[in-house]
């Protein structure tokens, strides 16, 4: 029968083992968030610049 010290022993092992794990998959994620917010968040504001100037052009028609 194992002893309780090497039974905890090992559990704390892998614990840290699955927050290493957490840890890079989250750091990958957060990376991949970040990436794609880089190439979409131009596309967004340029939109939004598109959008905003259109409705000012309607406000400002002169209606016959």
């Amino acid at each position: 029968m194992k002893t309780p010290r090497k039974v905890l022993r090992r559990l704390r092992g892998r614990r840290g083992q699955s927050m290493v794990s957490y840890a890079v998959i989250t750091a990958a994620i957060l990376g991949g968030l970040t990436t794609m917010g880089m190439v979409i968040l131009p596309q967004m504001l340029d939109a939004l610049d598109r959008f905003t100037a259109s409705m000012y052009f309607c406000i400002n028609m002169p209606l016959p």
